[in-house]
């Protein structure tokens, strides 16, 4: 006779085995896997910006002793003829160390003082201004093509020839009105947009944008299509910011335009280069001009936004990234002796009046410097951490108070 085979129930133990199973999955694909993403996007500016240095390092004959990316203890390093590649256990910085450039917290500094022929100090002034903006040019070119890229590959998925939205912020006011990533924008409070595939990108920032900035915490009505649906209007009501003495508008969404022409998309991302760099710029002076801190952000905010950006796809983190590059760009240029734009303002200052400043003069400003961007970083961490956790931190103490109540 033939054995009838019964089916294999679940025992509770299996049930949970796989519910934490999934629980894993889902916790590696939403939490995990964006992060993972955020830090290696991070760490590849670091790398574009150092690669700018030592590019024109190699370029004009400049000894380059090590290439790092990260700082803290080695994890990973190669020689490669005279230079020693390494990766650090910390991926929030990076550097190049140069022959005859002293720069605090940029390596051993054992060739800071070295006066061969293939050291920085050695070289005229012109070459020693490429090397020190190298970096900071790597990271346009990078934010650039990054914005190149997004314009020829446009959003396959949204209808031809609309602005889209190309990704929205959790709990924004884009949100909470019921935009989708994808809806194509037809027309903002009465004024309709254009369906040229060239005008639509300028109409971003001239239109929409603009638009946007004038109503905070004001609705604003959008004619929005989503798929093949007939259009339909959706109100928003905006947030807002603070921009040096005036509030202007938020949405917390990101536009694109539709796939453009080959050559059109190199146009279109050299425009959108230079609005956003106008923009960080303008925010950085505001920065200064009210010395308010409020909308900055340090490292845990930025990983912790890429990390969010990352979870809707590939295009939005790579436009994140572009924004970030910029603006690692800008700050690198400010005049402050751990920067680049400071050891720029110690070269040309040595080329106006013939003679080298004093080493100590130097090392002093660079010291002073470099624990004043320590103490902002520690600072700005602490208060993202406070930002993201705090809710969570307090839920916990005051769970531990009560277990000894």
């Amino acid at each position: 006779m033939r054995k009838v085979q019964q089916k294999k129930s679940l025992t509770p133990l299996t049930k949970r085995n796989n519910t934490m199973e999934i629980s894993q999955i889902t916790l590696f694909i939403n939490k995990i896997l964006p992060l993972a993403f955020s830090l290696i996007g991070f760490g590849l500016l670091i790398a574009v910006h150092e690669f700018g240095h030592f590019i024109f390092c190699k370029i004009f004959n400049i000894h380059t002793p090590t290439f790092s990316i990260g700082f803290g203890p080695e994890l990973y390093q190669r020689q490669i003829g005279k230079t020693r590649f390494r990766i650090a256990a910390i991926p929030l910085g990076g550097y190049v160390e140069i022959a005859g450039l002293a720069e605090v917290g940029q390596g051993e500094q054992q060739h800071a003082q070295d006066t061969s022929t293939n050291a920085f100090n050695q070289k005229p002034y012109w070459q020693k201004a490429f090397v020190l903006l190298g970096g900071i040019l790597f990271n346009i070119i990078f934010a650039y093509l990054a914005f190149c890229l997004i314009f020829m590959v446009g959003n396959n998925r949204a209808p031809k020839h609309n602005v889209s939205i190309m990704s929205i912020v959790q709990n924004s006011p884009a949100e909470r009105a019921g935009l989708q990533k994808n809806d194509a924008i037809l027309a903002i409070n009465n004024q309709t947009l254009s369906t040229d595939p060239v005008q639509l990108s300028k109409e971003i920032n001239s239109v929409i944008l603009k638009e946007i900035q004038a109503h905070p915490n004001t609705p604003i009505t959008l004619l929005i299509k989503r798929n093949k649906q007939e259009p339909q209007p959706l109100t928003v009501t905006l947030g807002s910011r603070q921009e040096g003495e005036h509030e202007i508008g938020m949405i917390g969404a990101a536009f694109s335009a539709p796939q453009r022409p080959f050559l059109y998309a190199f146009k279109a991302g050299l425009d959108y280069t230079k609005t956003i760099l106008t923009l960080i710029a303008q925010s950085l002076a505001n920065l200064f001009k009210n010395r308010n801190l409020d909308g900055a952000g340090g490292p845990i905010m930025i990983l912790s936004q890429g990390a969010s950006t990352a979870k809707q796809g590939f295009i939005p983190l790579l436009h994140f990234l572009g924004l970030i590059s910029l603006s690692l760009a800008i700050m690198n240029l400010l005049p402050i002796g751990a920067l680049d734009g400071g050891q720029l303002l110690f070269v040309t200052i040595e080329f106006i009046i013939r003679r080298q400043v004093p080493e100590i003069v130097k090392l002093s400003i660079n010291l002073v410097s470099w624990f004043f961007l320590i103490g902002l970083m520690l600072y700005l961490t602490f208060r993202d951490i406070n930002t993201i956790f705090g809710n969570t931190i307090k839920s916990m103490m005051q769970s531990i108070i009560n277990l000894f109540k």
